[in-house]
């Protein structure tokens, strides 16, 4: 994926629980959803961790820093929800 993608996008490719089961309600469903989220969110931070380690350029890690920062204060908003 790009970097340039938004937490959505990126929620929307890796946030789809991958085991579902037909009895499950709508908590439970909602539950997986959210721990998905979180999952998800906690992936991106870390990749977009990577790429600021490893970039020499200071205007891509103010932007990196940026996208990590926002990154997290999601991630916080999502744990505080539980």
């Amino acid at each position: 994926m790009a970097l340039g993608g938004t937490t959505a996008e990126y929620d929307r490719k890796f946030a789809t629980p991958v085991v579902t089961h037909i009895n499950q309600t709508d908590e439970e469903q909602a539950i997986l959803e959210h721990n998905a989220r979180i999952a998800a969110l906690k992936t991106y931070e870390t990749e977009l961790r990577k790429y600021f380690k490893n970039s020499e350029d200071e205007k891509y890690k103010r932007y990196l820093a940026l996208k990590i920062d926002r990154t997290n204060q999601r991630l916080e908003q999502l744990r505080t929800e539980e």
